[in-house]
């Protein structure tokens, strides 16, 4: 199939965190599975000639006030996606949810076109509770057209595809559950880890080795548990003080972070290596024979909705695995089989589990080979494309 993929948020120049990852993935998914799809977006995201591309820019008003321009660009879309669609001859519109966004399905209405939409949440929502909001009603009024014309809704766990049932009153069989995925090619339990060591400055090398290290990937928000983490980290060294922490991002909470860990002293166990290229990372990984996943329920009480893209790398990377069983987690990690779970917000807990498993290097190994098999028999992103595209058939 040949396809066009918009991707529609207002995000300038930025080419690094999870979206990038997320739909460089399935657009390799969709590659290896044969079909062609044209990514649009209002600047590059990816190297040149890695996908085919087209530009989409925003208008260029009121850019410090950014609801506008996204209303704008609806506009935008109205004038340009229909000679794509003419250029192109697609056989489906596959858009991933922005705020405010809400031309799309109808383009590809007139056009009898498919449409897909991928929602990892409600803007609307996150807006009101996470971040500022000016234009609420439309905003609103945006998402309740668009996911109503949309043939299809693509969300990343069970949780959300409720929250929009709820929300938005939209009837459940649109909705199609499809988790994250996973580069198995790039995050795999075959990289020389001897041969990354022995490349690191001499700092690290001294400080990491003959250590047990425990690995983390992540933004420090308040849903990834990165405090919790930080507690943890006075229980499990007073009992083995051999166990170091490896903690790879950054985020709002890193300074939250480095106090706990100074007021209890344990600064010397954790490495803070702040934001690394992403091609590094499973290198780093493949250091540490556990990886955290310590993700706790929404502040505001609601529940866990989403997919982390970490969960589905560190299986990849055929490691042991401690994750909290919020959400969708709990239904990819089992308890015993192919990870750990761990109460969520309990560093006593985490960290007894963290103990446990550096005390049984046979254990992690098999918790490992399991979540390795699991990754590449379900959770690539070939899976993840070929669920989107046993939708399209459907439709």
């Amino acid at each position: 199939m040949d396809a066009i993929f918009l991707r529609t948020d207002f995000f300038g120049h930025l080419n690094t965190g999870g979206s990038f990852s997320h739909i460089a993935g399935f657009l390799d998914g969709m590659e290896q599975l044969g079909h062609t799809m044209t990514l649009t977006a209002s600047a590059q995201c990816y190297p040149e000639g890695k996908y085919p591309f087209r530009l989409i820019e925003y208008p260029k008003l009121f850019i410090n006030f950014p609801e506008i321009p996204c209303l704008a660009y609806n506009n935008v879309l109205n004038k340009r996606l229909p000679h794509l669609i003419r250029e192109l001859k697609p056989d489906f519109i596959y858009q991933r949810h922005s705020e405010f966004i809400h031309s799309p399905s109808a383009i590809a209405k007139k056009h009898n076109l498919p449409f897909i939409l991928e929602a990892n949440n409600s803007e609307w929502w996150w807006k009101r509770n996470w971040a500022k909001l000016f234009f609420d009603d439309i905003l609103r009024r945006c998402e309740d057209v668009h996911f109503h014309a949309a043939d299809a809704i693509m969300v990343v766990s069970d949780v959300l595809k409720n929250d929009l049932i709820r929300l938005f009153n939209l009837p459940p069989d649109k909705i199609h559950v499809n988790p994250n995925g996973v580069d198995i090619d790039a995050f795999t339990d075959e990289i020389d880890s001897e041969q990354f060591f022995s490349e690191l400055p001499t700092p690290l090398q001294t400080r990491w080795q003959g250590k047990t290290l425990c690995g983390f990937v992540g933004t420090f928000g308040e849903w990834h548990g990165v405090e919790v983490l930080a507690q943890s980290v006075i229980h499990a060294v007073r009992k083995n003080p051999n166990i170091h922490f490896v903690l790879i991002g950054d985020g709002k909470l890193r300074g939250n972070v480095e106090k706990i860990l100074h007021d209890d002293g344990v600064a010397d166990h954790v490495t803070l290596l702040g934001t690394v290229k992403h091609h590094l990372v499973p290198s780093y990984l493949s250091l540490c024979p556990i990886l955290l996943s310590p993700h706790t329920e929404n502040t505001d009480g609601t529940l866990f909705f989403g997919s982390p893209t970490k969960l589905f790398e560190y299986m990849g990377m055929g490691k042991a695995i401690i994750a909290s069983g919020v959400g969708q987690i709990a239904d990819i990690i089992k308890d015993g089989s192919n990870g750990i779970i761990a109460e969520q917000r309990n560093p006593q807990d985490l960290a007894n589990k963290i103990l446990n498993l550096a005390e049984n290097p046979t254990l992690c190994k098999q918790l490992g080979k399991n979540a390795r098999y699991d990754a590449v028999s379900t959770y690539s992103w070939k899976h993840n494309a070929q669920r989107v595209i046993n939708v399209v058939n459907s439709i």
